[in-house]
């Protein structure tokens, strides 16, 4: 269902689910507990006779997200309770929970009577399955309908979000891709220069383990972490049609020694990187390396800012993940994905979903946005105003990306995804060799052949 990597030219759980809590964005909600963040209430009265006056009903949408840390929450809450003020016969729902928990809990929500009429979803299978499921509202007649607002947003971000029979399921929030992150002051104490092969890469390990620095900082903890290391290998190792072919669940077989090399890949960068990976967490791994504790960082461009607050005198520069000199894979895709919001098709309000969508992920909120946040949404915005150069360079690097690649852990089909995960994590540990990780999955991808039938629906339960 997914369009071609190639096209897309740029521009497993974890146990236990996080319960959350809800509350109406002006109203008194309702409480399932859990740790996560909740909008807050406050008096509505104004609101509902500002609506009453004009004639209108009172609509509640019920908003999802995952951005439970600030400033990321403050100012979602604070758009949304914006929109509010200048549409006073609208009121938000807000609820969110951290990445982990809310891949589960927006599983389950959508199945039952309190779904979201608006939520966040990764491109690639993980909304997917959503659709198969007739659960996404095709956003597609409305961008036609309206040129203006088509236009103004990224085609080569759009396209990520769009499947390959022309359905545009999401509008993007936040672009993103993965660029290792090297701390300068150390590479320039250790007389380094930055990688642009594979053997390059290494060398640069060898020095800074040498000099009892730890080259690469890295926690696994939650396993979608190593899923980005995996899938930018898949995309050096393994053709474009191969990894496209067996990344689409009804076709996928792993066969390809492309995938057994990029494990191979990975398991040298092991010795390199942080000790015992899978006790550590993500976030400490990337605290670590703020904190000088190691010479570099395979990040997200999104985690500038964090990285900014866990150490504001840091210096770093960044650098994509080097070539590999003779693999069979494509070394011009950009590993990443922009990330974005998707309406329910069950919502009682699917033009008022969309409207609001058009405002929140629009230049105007855009722009603030990537000052307040530092998070560029897909929309034509003026950059000139970001005085951040390393936000500026890595925009840049999206925009002058040849192509993109979904993550990997929302790029596969459930099941798929999850034995991945957990086959990787195993390597990881040295439990399994690549050989035997493949197997496993390869076992895996044939089972989900049977789960997808030929029209592209579930056939059975995941």
């Amino acid at each position: 269902m997914r369009k071609g990597v190639a096209k897309r030219a740029l521009c497993a759980a974890m146990a236990g689910l996080m319960a959350l809590s809800i509350a109406g964005c002006g109203s008194s909600g309702s409480s399932l507990g859990g740790d996560t963040q909740a909008a807050a209430s406050g008096d509505n009265s104004g609101d509902t006779a500002a609506a009453a006056e004009s004639g209108g009903e009172q609509k509640v949408i019920r908003f999802m997200h995952r951005f439970p840390d600030e400033p990321y929450n403050s100012f979602i809450e604070a758009k949304l309770h914006e929109y509010e003020e200048t549409h006073p016969d609208i009121k938000f729902e807000i609820t969110n929970a951290a990445n982990q928990a809310y891949k589960e809990r927006i599983q389950v929500v959508l199945g039952g009577d309190e779904r979201p009429d608006i939520f966040f979803s990764w491109a690639g299978d993980f909304t997917e399955r959503f659709i198969r499921e007739g659960l996404v509202l095709d956003l597609t007649p409305y961008l036609d309908a309206d040129q203006e607002w088509k236009d103004s947003l990224m085609e080569s971000q759009m396209d990520i979000y769009t499947t390959d029979d022309g359905m545009v399921y999401g509008i993007p929030f936040r672009l993103d891709c993965k660029l290792f992150f090297y701390n300068t002051q150390i590479f320039e104490e250790n007389n380094l220069e930055v990688p642009t092969t594979w053997d390059e890469l290494i060398q640069v390990c060898e020095t800074l383990k040498a000099a009892g620095i730890t080259p690469i900082s890295f926690g696994n903890l939650e396993p979608w972490s190593c899923s980005h290391y995996v899938g930018t290998l898949n995309q050096l190792c393994v053709p474009d049609d191969v990894r496209e072919k067996d990344y689409n669940p009804s076709t996928g077989e792993f066969t390809d020694p492309g995938y057994v090399e990029a494990l191979e890949y990975y398991q040298k960068l092991l010795p390199y990187m942080t000790e015992n990976p899978n006790g550590i967490k993500p976030d400490m791994g990337r605290m670590n390396f703020a904190m000088g504790q190691a010479g570099m960082y395979y990040a997200e461009l999104v985690e500038i800012p964090t990285l900014r607050t866990d150490n504001p005198d840091i210096q770093f520069g960044m650098f994509k993940f080097p070539e590999i000199e003779g693999a069979a894979g494509n070394p011009n895709i950009l590993t990443g994905a922009p990330e974005g919001f998707v309406v329910c098709s069950k919502t009682q309000y699917p033009d008022e979903c969309v409207e609001f969508l058009k405002w929140f992920l629009g230049p105007e909120v855009g722009a603030e946005q990537c000052q307040e946040i530092g998070w560029f949404n897909a929309s034509k915005i003026d950059i000139s105003g970001v005085t951040d150069q390393a936000l500026v360079d890595g925009f840049n690097t999206i925009m002058d990306a040849e192509a993109m690649s979904e993550w990997l852990d929302n790029a596969l089909y459930s099941t798929v995804c999850d034995e991945y995960l957990t086959a990787v994590s195993d390597l990881t540990n040295g439990d399994v060799t690549p050989e035997q990780a493949m197997e496993r999955i390869r076992a895996k991808a044939l089972e989900a052949q049977t789960l997808v039938g030929t029209s592209g629906t579930e056939e059975a339960s995941q």
